[in-house]
């Protein structure tokens, strides 16, 4: 080596050190930042519906199912490898094979894995979080069906009551919670550099509260609820303490905005964005896209368009599997830890694809459900349908009513309640285009089956029976009547008809004769709060001809969700319950069916008893959205002054009718 080669060496050496040292010396506000990218999945209200398939129609259907999302989620994945994928509950109950596998019981679990499981386990969820419906089956079915999970579940507001004196709504000592409240979840992460980073990811889950109502037969004296946001408040210092870089709020609870927050609300998910410490929220329960839903427009502080909910990045998917929550987080490492540093929010809907393997999975499910469903009861006479149930007495609902009924005179006959006095009953139109253009129940004169009973009534209720007064029976339809707008009788212009108020809460109780007149303001608000003492929409109520007194007493058969307070309405908290029954509303309806078959040479006959009427005054015309379907048509026809305007960018029917004496009871 020459002289000049060797200076030359040493000098590469020195300038190469300086330049090391340089680089120690730089500021660490001029290096590049630590950053992860994360990506959130959410899932929520599937509702057992695990293929793309319409159990109504027993045919393959695009428009939902998770067979659908799960294309979804595995090009989310290969987006971004940085990812957790979450339910948001209320995933066992809704469809048919959700029905067939409660049908199985518990024993069926006791050896085999859930089907609804079966899928999740599939797809590799990370974590779950309980749903309301989770417990309509009772204890024992929600924990063997939990048991096949291969990922956790998260609660943070449902406990073990140590007591009957501590069950239900709580807020004393912290007991021991059905499930974890929270986990830790510990991932891998490949950073912007491409390094390694691990990121503990904390998922905190919440219920409502109102499942002591709801499932009060599965719950009472075994469980107790505590306020969600009070329960965050305990927990999420803890869940930080223990290590979590960034905090997952996973509420099954929706979006409202009160005047003063109550607790043991059942939409919470406002008031949880302003628990500090949160950094995402996957919300759900009601049915709606976030962001998108025009019913979340206009709220202070939440961004529908952006996704933000007072400054959190928050999603709600939509349900039965119809869209796919994404949220992407930018997580910066700073001197005290992981922090947000950017976010985006969005929904995608599913298209046409679907996962063979998935569907391949759940066949042997699939095709014991649909012989379940396909098991005849008898022969009905004729056409059975809720097309137009909001506006004049429809069969779906008679037939409810003469099952629920007919069930309350055995138990009479059977000395379980007292026979002298008369018997009501309660029911609404459960399927009246809430869903879809498609959503109403019609089953066509023929052969009866189980299967029509999943179409006529979609909820696992059970029946229960309450004693109330006329008075209270008043005041029952007049909550109920929230179902209309008030009409104003001076304007001449189509007015709209309906009002945001959900099908299922629209109660027609049979064995008495009533009208309802929209044109009054309505006396409750949507929460069961009199608003207006002088007001009645409610008039000539009447059992056998003659008016009913306010000290006068019935029996009325209702379902356990009424019966225990859902929907807020008056005096039905729980309270005037003398019935409570394990029978579901679907195998009264069954049992009906097969008696009066067997007394009818195999048939099923339906006689509407037009026993309401809706007044809309002269030349009034009120609008309103309903089926588009052929037989809509024909059945529009018996409605005097009813006429279809047209069809809305959504597919559904416009219904125009013209007010006009006795116009909507005589047909």
């Amino acid at each position: 080596m020459t002289s000049i080669q060797k200076y030359t060496g040493m000098l590469i050496l020195v300038v190469g050190g300086l330049l090391v040292g340089c680089a120690e010396r730089i500021p660490s506000d001029q290096l590049e930042p630590v950053r992860v990218d994360v990506r959130l999945l959410e899932t929520t209200d599937l509702h057992a519906y695990m293929l793309g398939y319409d159990y109504f129609r027993q045919q393959d259907t695009e428009a939902y199912g998770l067979a659908h999302t799960a294309m979804l989620i595995h090009d989310a994945r290969a987006e971004n490898p940085n990812h957790i994928l979450v339910d948001n509950g209320d995933l066992i109950q809704g469809s048919a094979m959700g029905d067939w596998a409660a049908e199985q019981g518990t024993g069926y679990l006791e050896n085999r894995v859930h089907p609804i499981m079966k899928a999740l386990n599939y797809l590799e969820y990370d974590v779950a979080n309980l749903g309301n419906h989770e417990f309509n089956y009772g204890l024992d079915f929600m924990f063997a069906t939990l048991a096949g999970a291969e990922f956790p579940y998260v609660s943070a507001n449902a406990f073990y009551a140590e007591s009957a004196d501590t069950s239900g709504k709580y807020a004393g000592t912290w007991g021991k919670p059905l499930v974890e409240p929270y986990v830790i979840l510990e991932r891998d992460f490949v950073d912007h550099r491409g390094d390694t980073q691990r990121i503990h990811i904390g998922v905190i889950g919440f219920v409502p509260p109102q499942i002591m109502r709801w499932d009060a037969q599965h719950l009472r004296d075994k469980v107790q609820v505590r306020d969600m946001v009070s329960a965050a408040q305990y927990y999420i210092p803890q869940m930080r303490a223990a290590g979590a870089d960034i905090i997952v709020a996973v509420p099954h609870s929706g979006l409202r905005i009160y005047p003063e927050y109550p607790k043991f609300a059942e939409q919470a998910s406002y008031q949880l964005a302003g628990v500090d410490g949160i950094d995402a929220i996957l919300f759900g329960h009601q049915h709606q896209l976030f962001p998108g839903s025009p019913a979340y427009d206009n709220l202070p502080e939440v961004d529908n368009v952006g996704g933000y909910v007072r400054g959190v990045p928050a999603v709600s998917p939509g349900y039965w599997g119809d869209h796919l929550g994404i949220i992407d987080l930018t997580l910066e490492r700073k001197d005290n830890g992981w922090q947000v540093v950017d976010s985006a929010v969005e929904v995608r809907a599913i298209d046409v694809r679907v996962d063979d393997a998935l569907v391949a999975l759940l066949q042997r499910e699939q095709a014991a459900t649909l012989a379940m469903l396909n098991t005849p009861l008898g022969m009905l006479e004729q056409r059975v349908s809720s097309l137009f149930a909001r506006v004049r007495p429809e069969s779906a609902v008679q037939l409810i009513n003469d099952a629920q009924s007919w069930y309350v005179r055995e138990l009479q006959a059977q000395g379980e309640l007292p026979p002298e006095l008369p018997v009501l009953s309660a029911a609404a139109p459960f399927r009246n285009g809430s869903q879809s253009p498609d959503d109403y129940t019609l089953i066509e004169a023929g052969p009866f089956t189980l299967g029509n009973l999943v179409d006529l009534y979609v909820y696992p209720n059970t029946l229960q029976v309450v004693e109330m007064t006329g008075a209270q029976v008043r005041e029952w339809l007049e909550m109920s009547a929230n179902a209309f707008r008030r009409i104003d009788p001076q304007l001449s212009e189509p007015q709209p008809l309906f009002a945001r108020f959900p099908s299922f809460n629209f109660d027609m109780i049979s064995g008495i004769t009533y009208t309802i007149d929209p044109t009054q303001p309505a006396r409750y608000s949507n929460q069961g709060e009199l608003i207006d003492a002088n007001s009645h929409r409610i008039h000539e109520l009447r059992f056998n001809g003659e008016p009913v007194t306010p000290e006068q007493r019935f029996l009325i058969a209702t379902n356990n969700y009424r019966a225990g307070g859902g929907g807020n309405f008056p005096d039905l908290d729980g309270s005037t319950l003398v019935y409570v029954s394990d029978a579901e509303v679907r195998q009264v309806i069954a049992d009906y069916a097969r008696s009066q078959t067997e007394s009818n040479a195999g048939k099923l006959s339906v006689e509407v008893d037009h026993n309401w009427q809706l007044i809309i005054p002269n030349d009034v015309v009120v609008e309103f959205r309903g089926s588009p379907s052929s037989a809509a048509e024909e059945e529009m026809h018996d409605i005097p002054e009813l006429y279809r305007e047209g069809t809305d960018e959504q597919g559904y029917g416009i219904y125009r009718l013209r007010g006009k004496e006795s116009s909507v009871t005589t047909y």
